[in-house]
This record gives C-alpha cells, sequence and structure tokens, in this order.
C-alpha cells in the first residue's frame, strides 16, 4: 500500500522503519516553515531517497499542489502523524483508503491538538492511541485502532509520550493492515466525548491559592518538557518547575500562606505549602539563568519565608 506522511515533529522518525516494513512510503509532507523537530526526518527522507514535500497553509487551502502530487505518486492512504494546518474535504477524499490520523487519547475523550497534556494535567489514570479515518470534523471519524495505555504515578509528558510512540510502532502492523482491509472499530455510547483547547499561559500556571499539592504535580508533569515546565513566580521573576515531590509527615503550617517556602533540607532542596496544606518539594527549576535542582537554588540565595505568587 503506497502511504503518504504528513508530519510536524519526530514522531515519524521514531516510527519509521515499523511503517517502512509493512507499507511503500512514497512521500513525506512537511510545513514550509521548519522546527528543530523536523531536521531528522528531512536527513532521513533526503538519505533513503524518500520524496519530500513543503508546504504553507495556503498550499492547502488552495488544494492543487498537494492533490497533484497525491496523484504522481499514486498514493492510495495518508497517515497523518500531528500537523498544524486543517485538511480540506477534497484532499481528505482523493485517496482510495484516506486519510488516517495518529492522536494521542482513547477518542472520543480529549480531542483537541494537545490530548496529552490535559489527560495529564487532569490527573488521568490512563491515556491512549486511537487512529481514525479524518473527516472535517476534527478527532472524529471512524477508527482502526484504538488502545489505552496505563500512566505511571509521577510520569512527566515526555516519558508518557515516548511510551505511546512505542505503542504505535509496535502496532503499526495491525494498524496499516486494518487501514488497507478497511477494517474499522465499533465504538460504544458509554464512551465520553470531550475536547479540549491548545494549552494557554494560565492553564500552564500554578496558583498557590487553589491548586492543591496533587494537582500542582500532575501540572508539573504535563508541562515538562514540551511546555518548558509549569509557571510560577518569585521576586518578581518566572520560574519553571519541571520536578516535584509530595512530602510525607506531620507538620503545623500554622498561619503560613500557600507558596511559602516552609522548609528547607540541605540535603534535598526546598519545601512549599501548598493550599491544602501539604508540602511539596522542589526537584528541578529553571530561571532564565538556568536550569537548577532545587538544592542548588537555595545555595543561590532562595530561603525560608520566600514566597511564589500567582500572577493573573
Amino acid at each position: 500500500m503506497k502511504t503518504l506522511i504528513f508530519t510536524n515533529s519526530a514522531l515519524y522518525l521514531n516510527t519509521a522503519l515499523s511503517i517502512q516494513e509493512h507499507c511503500e512510503v512514497a512521500g513525506i509532507v512537511i510545513p514550509e516553515e521548519l522546527n528543530y523537530e523536523l531536521l531528522g526526518t528531512i536527513a532521513y527522507a533526503e538519505n533513503r531517497g524518500i520524496p519530500l514535500l513543503k508546504i504553507a497553509k495556503s498550499d492547502l487551502e488552495q488544494g492543487g499542489k498537494v492533490a497533484s502530487w497525491i496523484q504522481e505518486l499514486q498514493v492510495e492512504a495518508v497517515l497523518v502523524m500531528t500537523f498544524p494546518f486543517i485538511i480540506p474535504e477534497h484532499l481528505l477524499k482523493s485517496t482510495e483508503k484516506g486519510f488516517f490520523n495518529v492522536h494521542f487519547s482513547k477518542l472520543p475523550s480529549y480531542k483537541g491538538s494537545a490530548p496529552l497534556f490535559w489527560q495529564m494535567k487532569n490527573g488521568a489514570k490512563e491515556t491512549g492511541l486511537t487512529i481514525h479515518r479524518m473527516t472535517t470534523n476534527v478527532d472524529s471519524g471512524p477508527m482502526v485502532f484504538r488502545q489505552e495505555l496505563q500512566l505511571y504515578p509521577g510520569e512527566n509528558y515526555g516519558l508518557a509520550k515516548a511510551r505511546l510512540t512505542a505503542l504505535l510502532g509496535e502496532s503499526m502492523p495491525q494498524i496499516l493492515e486494518r487501514i488497507k482491509a478497511e477494517q474499522y472499530l465499533y465504538v460504544g455510547d458509554e464512551d465520553i466525548e470531550s475536547s479540549f483547547h491548545i494549552p494557554e499561559i494560565n492553564d500552564l500556571t500554578i496558583n498557590w491559592d487553589t491548586h492543591t499539592a496533587t494537582e500542582i504535580e500532575h501540572l508539573v508533569n504535563a508541562a515538562n518538557p514540551l511546555y518548558q515546565g509549569a509557571i510560577t513566580y518569585i521576586g518578581g521573576q518566572q520560574v519553571r518547575i519541571f520536578e516535584v515531590t509530595s512530602v510525607t509527615g506531620e507538620f503545623d503550617p500554622a498561619q503560613v500562606a500557600p507558596g511559602t517556602v516552609f522548609h528547607i533540607d540541605p540535603e534535598h532542596g526546598p519545601m512549599v505549602l501548598t493550599s491544602d496544606k501539604s508540602l511539596l518539594l522542589l526537584n528541578v527549576v529553571g530561571t532564565m539563568e538556568g536550569i537548577f535542582s532545587g538544592k542548588k537554588m537555595c545555595a543561590i540565595g532562595l530561603k525560608v519565608g520566600d514566597q511564589f505568587i500567582t500572577l493573573s
């Protein structure tokens, strides 16, 4: 089956061997405005003689350039592995088998362009991998593959994405066979549909007055590394928090305000009070000067009584 790849990330590169073992990759379509994550994909395509087409958003809207390429390469199916532009209906109908989207959730739950972030931020116990035929309704259409993946306690976005990518690679023979045979899954009405927007600054920012220790830990893990950590502020400076650990044991918070550095462990670093009167150990943080351990943050000036705040 001659397959065209649409991608804007390293997802194709990380699964390329599995894909090419089970279908013929006719070409790769990428956005004209490049990002560093695509450099490996470009080098891979050039080294293996895979045709590469760079397009702008207007090329998709007009359609002629892409449609001609699909016809010239005699493409039977298209695999979309992250792409920033809406694909118009006439292109979705331009191949025999259709366009198939890779989505990191168990659709119809968590539709949208950042499903893994929202699942982790919301404290979901599991995520999933869904491959579905694309329609004009975003993240809808008949599915050829759907499988859940349990999330580990304390797992961050990067680790979860890596495991989902591995699952995609392992499942590619089955996925491609189902696309070729047009074998679609039945999904019952018990599945809850939900949709989420692209994370904005407020979504990435810790609110010390309202967020519990668990909620902060979920946000920190969801924001690491793609969103450069959870956002907070101290002394007028933005700080990014990349890793925290809940602190066990009894203590008296008295009248200390949430966000305050309550205690400093000389071996590990600062412990910050949360809205639910719990303590979080800041393991890894980032500032304009660099990324540091919590222990080093204390060594360069962070002290008991300092307060992290939320700028609204």
